[in-house]
């Protein structure tokens, strides 16, 4: 029976950047030729903010790791800001017995492995003043009281000092490690201050050299021959700017053979610990090692442009992606809609359970609860094989391990998620180049910003039909009679005049208004209770509407009142009446003789036809049948104690 590789779990954050590219890169050649299959679990932010509603979304990725199938995780803690989702991810991988590396930073209970800044930083500023002799230097730090820029300014102090030269606090400044800083803080110093350009500028990252050499070429001096400028971390922006500047880069092959070997040895049971890894300093054009030529311009154009192309490209898609999905109609729509312009061979597009289920929607999962245990798998597809939707177990996290580890890339897994909902989790395994994981980053950036809509749209549409519903309950309950059910006086009133108005036939009709009143309801109250009273009263509206075999509008006035209202041919009408009556007088008789009640149902009724017409003063017409009624239950009355009488004689 075939076996999945073992697994490697890697947390991390924003993968498509330069470092993390090109550690993942490293790690990955030696983690796959020793049998391993990597699992990252990415973030697309770096978690920086702990109030951005839109990072806790990011952060529940980490909530994702199945701890169980993991031989060993790497949290690369030094790129993930959030220090509480550092500690709960090393705390579970703990409790679950999985072995943890950190990455260039110290957590107790992990083996630390970190590269060798500040011994690397110091030999490039020892390179500056003993190879070219540089006296005057100026530092260019990254954020005051980060411990990675208190550690470069302790490393520049080391140099100056065993070369016999002082250290001076003014010649430090703080760039931040990005443009904007570093450019006030170049003002403060050639234009607020007036100062000389010095021999040197060493920078803690290459971002801030190259404004730096930028800077300094403005003012008209030449890089190296008037001021050398070199940077830290060894990114392509270094590499092409001119001149190409002096700069330094992890050392990530060796990180990554001594991450797999420890991981191997681990499982072998032996004892290990942490370990350094040397940089590899890349001597260049801006301090003057390396002469200065532009051969390298064009391919660095191209390979510009290219990456703008791509970019480029990338936004249409963005935009045609949000245009399709303002017209999905189906969830079902989407993972193609999106994926399919994309284009990864391979993808798992995973939702919560009730993302879509009201009332709610979903809407509880925040980075606290993030995650149903059952997942519903919408999309799925293996290097261009698709595969029927499925559910999944929280726990297993992908549906099939044995197709996807198949092929030797990483597994990379993003949480889909609109600002601080959580909504599911995206699955790719493209091919590792810088271009594909940008790709993978827009197509989250699409997919969480075009699901977010979706979803909204549709929780949109379900409070709207809530409302119709309620509004339609409400229409009807203002028309309607609570206790019976019959239309209630204004109910009435709407209703007959829509049904006058509905008659166009030639025929000669008349307006039949039959109003029933209860017989001894008081009685029944104060001998029987109301609930007894309230049955007499629904009781009579039953037998009204038992008879109404023509559309008649039945109608409880109040209290004891009841109304109906129909059209019915002039020669008809009188006939219609007396058997509607009947009708009504036979319902309750038989009521009366089976339903073993102490009391009797009885009702007076009056009738009252009035010729149809389109200008009928319909209250004046009801109260003329309700004094009929009246004069019918009085009859009705005094022939009942008349009958009396007789009996008593």
């Amino acid at each position: 029976m075939e076996r999945c590789p073992k697994l490697i779990g890697v947390c991390l954050s924003t993968i498509q950047d330069e470092d993390r590219f090109h550690f993942i890169k490293a790690l990955n050649k030696y983690a796959v030729s020793s049998g391993y299959r990597l699992l990252i679990f990415n973030a697309c932010t770096d978690l920086y903010e702990d109030n951005n509603s839109n990072y806790k979304g990011e952060g529940a990725v980490y909530k994702l790791i199945p701890y169980k199938k993991l031989s060993a995780l790497i949290v690369m803690s030094n790129f993930i800001y959030d220090k509480i989702v550092v500690r709960h991810i090393v705390e579970a991988a703990q409790a679950n017995g999985v072995p943890v590396i950190s990455i260039d930073k110290e957590i107790d209970g992990c083996l630390n492995m970190a590269f060798s800044y500040a011994d690397t930083f110091e030999r490039i500023c020892r390179h500056v003043i003993e190879t070219h002799g540089a006296r005057k230097i100026y530092m260019i730090a990254g954020l005051k009281g980060n411990s990675f820029s208190d550690e470069r300014i302790d490393a520049f102090r080391r140099a100056l000092e065993s070369n016999g030269m002082e250290f001076e606090e003014d010649n430090v400044g703080y760039g931040n490690f990005w443009e904007g800083p570093t450019t006030d803080l170049l003002n403060q110093w050639f234009v607020t201050e007036h100062r000389s350009i010095p021999d040197a500028i060493i920078c803690a990252n290459d971002s801030m050299a190259v404004v730096a050499s930028n800077y300094i070429q403005r003012l008209g001096f030449n890089v190296p021959e008037d001021c050398i400028i070199t940077g830290f971390d060894g990114t392509l922006q270094a590499e092409y700017h001119l001149p190409h500047i002096t700069t330094c880069r992890q050392n990530y092959d060796e990180m990554g053979r001594r991450i797999t070997d420890t991981i191997m040895r681990l499982e072998r049971g032996e004892q290990c610990s942490g370990a350094t890894v040397d940089f590899n300093v890349k001597l260049s054009q801006s301090c003057g090692c390396v002469k200065m030529d532009k051969h390298n311009v064009n391919d660095a154009m191209r390979a510009i442009h290219e990456r703008l192309k791509q970019s480029s490209f990338r936004q249409l898609l963005m935009c045609d992606i949000q245009a399709s999905v303002s017209k999905a109609t189906d969830i079902k729509m989407l993972p193609h809609m999106l994926m399919d312009k994309f284009q990864f061979s391979t993808c798992v597009f995973a939702l919560n359970k009730d993302v879509l289920e009201p009332p709610d929607f979903g809407e509880r999962h925040d980075a606290l609860s993030p995650f149903t245990d059952e997942i519903d798998v919408l999309c799925h597809r293996y290097h261009w094989v698709e595969q029927p939707p499925c559910k999944v177990e929280l726990s297993e996290l992908l549906p099939d391990y044995l197709t996807i580890t198949k092929r030797p890339e990483p597994i990379i897994i993003c949480c889909l998620h609109f600002l601080g909902m959580v909504l599911g989790y995206c699955t790719f395994q493209p091919r590792i180049d810088f271009d594909e994981y940008e790709k993978m980053h827009t197509l989250m950036n699409a997919l969480n910003s075009s699901f977010g809509t979706f979803h909204g749209r549709m929780h949109l549409q379900y409070i709207n039909s809530r409302l119709i519903a309620a509004n339609d309950e409400l229409r009807i309950s203002s028309l309607h009679d609570y206790l019976t059910g019959l239309l209630n006086r204004r109910g009435f009133y709407a209703e007959t005049e829509k049904l006058v108005a509905a008659e166009t036939s030639p025929e000669e009709k008349e307006i039949a208004f039959i109003f029933s009143d209860l017989d001894g309801l008081k009685g029944i109250n104060d001998s029987f209770g109301h609930n007894e009273g309230d049955n007499a009263i629904i009781t009579l509206g039953h037998a009204l509407l038992s008879s109404a075999v023509r559309g008649e509008l039945c109608a409880r006035f109040g209290g004891d009142e009841f109304c109906v209202a129909v059209v019915t041919p002039k020669k008809r009408a009188e006939k219609y009446c007396e058997g509607y009556k009947k009708s009504v007088t036979e319902y309750l008789q038989h009521y009366n003789e089976s339903s073993g009640k102490p009391y009797r149902v009885e009702a007076s009724i009056g009738v009252y036809l009035h010729p149809l017409s389109p200008d009928l003063n319909l209250e004046k017409l009801v109260d003329t049948a309700d004094k009929l009624m009246y004069e019918e239950k009085m009859a009705r009355k005094a022939r009942k104690n008349g009958q009396e009488t007789e009996t008593q004689a």
